[in-house]
């Protein structure tokens, strides 16, 4: 896969994982007297409905991951005649990458909408 290819697929992980992280905003916002936590961002984003579709789609996403990875290993030990490969290393790593780079969009996803609201001193939960 090339680097073109691996950065629209990013990308577009990227946008749909936004997307389902960030809940919708009420029409009624209230005002606060204080600047709203990181934790308090954390529980915002997290206990949502969209969340859950967020965890669905890295599931699938880690699914299809193993699952490539073993009918490419079940190919090429059933038709080259070379020795047997296994791949699950590097599955695993892929899979693990996914993992610490939606952590990482979740953390940040975080911190923005916190100080965002910090910023206007509104809420919109």
């Amino acid at each position: 896969m090339g680097v073109s290819e691996l950065t629209v697929m990013v990308l577009i992980y990227s946008g749909i994982m936004i997307f389902f992280l960030v809940p919708f905003k009420k029409h009624q916002s209230k005002e606060i007297k204080r600047p709203i936590t990181f934790k308090e961002s954390l529980q915002h984003i997290t206990f949502h409905k969209k969340a859950l579709l967020a965890l669905l789609l890295l599931g699938f996403l880690l699914v299809a991951i193993w699952f490539g990875y073993e009918q490419e290993v079940y190919h090429v030990n059933a038709h080259s005649g070379y020795p047997p490969i296994s791949t699950d290393s590097e599955a695993i790593f892929f899979m693990c990458a996914i993992i610490g780079y939606t952590v990482i969009l979740y953390f940040l996803l975080a911190l923005c909408i916190s100080l965002n609201i910090s910023k206007r001193k509104r809420v919109y939960f």
